[in-house]
């Protein structure tokens, strides 16, 4: 009986591919294309509701008071604070945002590719509008709420700007709800970037545990108000599907093409770019614009060299090619054909 050899790959290589050494394998990010709009737009209208009912002292706004002071009385389990204190770093951006950097280099290392850094970056870089939305928005953050009721009676509303329970508009950043975002976009980026090599339940329990142990924790915490949950995970939905859409593994890199196939060293200097972004939002005013203008200078700066050195060796290689061709066009004959030795006849003269 024969067996065809794509029967032989599908049988003895396939399931062994999780453990075959780097570079063997192309790079492909896990998940269907999302078919339809449809739900983004229902979920970004859903978003707009909860914005909408959070701008006036609504029943929603009474509910979100509500919860937030059961859960001041409800804090009194010290082993039950230090669990949720635990289940709210699944949402934590220095905490999950690190380790889906680390998958993501693995998965370049392993394809020689820059395509999940690229995936991560541009998916990660969405985060940060996320932060300009709660700054815009303006809600008092829910951890002092009495004193938050004594100059805003009407509850935590949108654009409320009070000097307490919130602070000023830098501090006014509880809607929506950082945590939640991240535990919908970085575990479903972990699951795009890894999906292939790990079981079903595994991809679903990333999906789906890190999300309620994040809702059950902020709220049990006083961490944020009620309504900030869903409507962070409504905006994490968003963001990932989108990112879904997006054909990872063959979307033309334009002038990155330079770093494809990527070297060792080219991964390492994009993770350090990488890591220079991820800290500025964390350093003062003047550290942060200095490092948001000296990082892409320095990214530019690299691609500029990289490309020359391209342009460079490919000039060296078709140099050589045209010497190939010279010396080969030189061992021929005058018709353009290679010289053939004549060889002495058997034939005889005739008398």
């Amino acid at each position: 009986m024969t067996v065809r050899d794509d029967a032989l790959v599908g049988q003895i290589i396939t399931p062994l591919r999780r453990y075959i050494p780097v570079g063997w394998f192309d790079w492909e990010p896990y998940g269907k294309r999302p078919r339809s709009w449809w739900p983004d737009l229902f979920m970004f209208l859903g978003f707009l509701a909860l914005a909408f009912f959070v701008s006036y002292p609504s029943w929603l706004v009474r509910l979100d008071v509500e919860v937030r002071l059961w859960a001041v009385d409800a804090n009194d389990l010290e082993w039950l604070t230090a669990i949720a204190k635990g289940g709210a770093e699944f949402g934590q951006a220095r905490t999950v945002a690190t380790v889906t950097l680390l998958i993501a280099i693995w998965c370049a290392l392993r394809s020689r590719s820059i395509r999940p850094l690229l995936m991560y970056v541009i998916s990660f870089i969405t985060l940060a509008s996320i932060l300009g939305l709660k700054h815009l928005l303006g809600r008092p953050l829910s951890q002092h709420p009495f004193k938050l009721l004594q100059v805003s009676p009407e509850g935590p509303l949108l654009f409320t700007y009070h000097p307490e329970g919130g602070g000023n508009i830098v501090d006014a950043t509880a809607f929506p709800s950082g945590h939640a975002v991240n535990s919908i976009l970085l575990f479903g980026l972990i699951v795009m970037l890894i999906g292939h090599v790990i079981p079903a339940w595994a991809r679903w329990a990333l999906l789906i545990a890190p999300p309620v142990i994040v809702f059950s924790s902020q709220v049990y915490l006083g961490q944020h108000w009620l309504t900030d949950e869903p409507a962070g995970f409504l905006l994490g939905l968003i963001i990932i599907r989108s990112a879904k859409r997006v054909p990872w593994h063959t979307i033309p890199l334009g002038p990155l093409s330079v770093f494809d196939p990527a070297t060792r060293r080219t991964i390492l200097i994009s993770v350090l770019l990488i890591l220079g972004v991820m800290l500025t939002p964390t350093l003062h005013l003047i550290p942060a614009l200095i490092s948001a203008a000296v990082l892409p200078t320095l990214g530019l700066i690299w691609l500029w060299l990289s490309t020359k050195a391209k342009q460079h060796r490919e000039a060296l290689e078709a140099a050589e090619l045209d010497a190939a061709l010279a010396r080969e066009t030189a061992g021929q004959g005058p018709e353009g054909d290679p010289e053939i030795p004549s060889q002495p006849s058997d034939r005889r003269p005739r008398a």
